[in-house]
């Protein structure tokens, strides 16, 4: 888990610093303005759900609304993925809107299987110890 919040974060700088360089020669120009503003903010709240990830990474397997909220949040880098890849026909962009969709897709299934795995042998022990000891406090 702790490699997935590595990658997270690092995969959230990587989407907030790679379109400004890719945009940088003619991104600002006065008639393109609204389109590189909306694809920025449409960026940023792709990067935030990677660093969500890899701030509360930790809580994501013990808490399952973290995990779904997490699951829900991925939905808009995939969104970004997927509609630069149909709406653009420069490769550059293809290959960046391609990355983020795989990547997104990975975090995704990695996120996935953790939800939907049991609790492991050892925590299923240690709960049973815990409320084993409990009964026997309240007993004395």
């Amino acid at each position: 888990m702790n490699f997935l919040r590595l990658v997270c974060l690092m995969a959230g700088l990587v989407v907030l610093v790679a379109p400004p360089a890719m945009l940088f020669p003619n991104g600002g120009a006065l008639p393109d303005l609204g389109r590189s503003v909306a694809l920025q903010a449409a960026l940023l709240l792709a990067a935030s759900s990677f660093f969500f990830i890899g701030i509360a990474g930790h809580r994501i397997k013990r808490s399952r609304t973290l995990g779904r909220l997490s699951a829900l949040l991925l939905l808009a880098p995939f969104l970004a993925g997927a509609a630069t890849l149909w709406a653009s026909a420069h490769p550059p962009v293809l290959w960046m809107g391609g990355a983020l969709l795989s990547f997104t897709l990975i975090v995704s299934l990695a996120l996935g299987s953790m939800l939907l795995a049991g609790p492991s042998p050892s925590r299923v022990r240690a709960r049973e110890g815990r409320r084993n000891r409990l009964v026997a406090l309240r007993q004395d």
